[in-house]
Order: C-alpha cells, then sequence, then structure tokens
C-alpha cells in the first residue's frame, strides 16, 4: 500500500490565503496613519490569529500506510501504529463529519474538510480490525457532507474586508 497524503481542501485554503492578504492590506494600511490605536490592534490581533490559522490548516496532513496513520501538523506529528488504534468513532456535526481515533496514545480527530476524506475514512476502516469500529461509521463512510458551509464565512470575511478597504481609500 503506497503512502498518500490528505491535506485540507484547496476550497478552503484559498478564501482563507485572501483573508490573511487582505488583513494584511488592513494592518498595513491601519499602522502608517497616526490615528486609533484601537483600530491598529484589532487588525493586528485578526491578521496575526488568521494567519496562524492558515498556517496551520496548510500544514495539517494526514498520511495513511503500511505500518498506520501518520498526522501532521505545524508543530509536529504523530505516528499511529495500526495495532494502537483501540476505537474508531465518528461524528456529524452540522455539514462536517470527524473520524475519531482513541489509541493508546490519547484520541485524535480527523476532520471531514481534508481533501478526499471518503477514501481517507475507507482506508482507516479497512485496515483496523472490525471490532474496534463502529458500525455507524461503516454506513457513514460513504455520504460525506459536502457543500460550502465551511467556506462560506472565509469568503464572506474576504467581501467584507474588500469592502473597508475600498471605504478607507475612498477616504
Amino acid at each position: 500500500m503506497p503512502q498518500r497524503f490528505y491535506g485540507v481542501r484547496r476550497a478552503l485554503l484559498i478564501p482563507l490565503g485572501l483573508d490573511v492578504a487582505l488583513l494584511f492590506v488592513l494592518m498595513t494600511s491601519a499602522l502608517r496613519v497616526p490615528g486609533e490605536t484601537a483600530e491598529k490592534f484589532v487588525f493586528t490581533l485578526f491578521f496575526l490569529i488568521t494567519l496562524v490559522l492558515f498556517l496551520r490548516l496548510y500544514r495539517r496532513r494526514v498520511a495513511v500506510n503500511e505500518g498506520g496513520v501518520v498526522i501532521r501538523r505545524l508543530g509536529g506529528g504523530t505516528q499511529l501504529a495500526w495495532d494502537e488504534i483501540t476505537h474508531v468513532g465518528c461524528l456529524t456535526l452540522r455539514r462536517k463529519r470527524y473520524l475519531l481515533l482513541t489509541t493508546v496514545k490519547g484520541f485524535f480527530i480527523i476532520s471531514s474538510v481534508l481533501a478526499g476524506f471518503s477514501e481517507l475514512a475507507e482506508a482507516i476502516i479497512g485496515r483496523v480490525s472490525a471490532e474496534r469500529v463502529e458500525e455507524e461509521c461503516r454506513r457513514q463512510r460513504e455520504n460525506v457532507p459536502a457543500g460550502i458551509a465551511v467556506t462560506a464565512p472565509a469568503w464572506i470575511a474576504a467581501g467584507a474586508m474588500i469592502g473597508i478597504i475600498v471605504l478607507k481609500l475612498s477616504t
């Protein structure tokens, strides 16, 4: 079984990256002119939070290979051998689905914002012994909710920031 990486969908990364760029423009424009300290603080805070969120999502990868599951994050990663996974559960909240992996090291959550989440869930469920996988996971692995519910807030924020930039430039 070759190793395959599953990363966060580009449909989420693109608007979030745009949000980071627009917040950077707003922050630098606020820092250049003397004036409201609160505005400078708010734009800087929002920029830093959004930048960290973007970097965390950009670096998040999950791989499935012969040895187990590899979860990579911004600060490092975790290797989970197949025999370390003691339980596989699933949870659906609104339009997102989560795969919950309970292991001897703790528990790990894999979100449906990953591209190819259905294939990833299928690979994990297929490799873990049947008594460790909830029956609900087996039934739900095919029909992962899709839509714009995850990406819409990022696009709305980008539109709002473009409006703010246009207003700032017109004054």
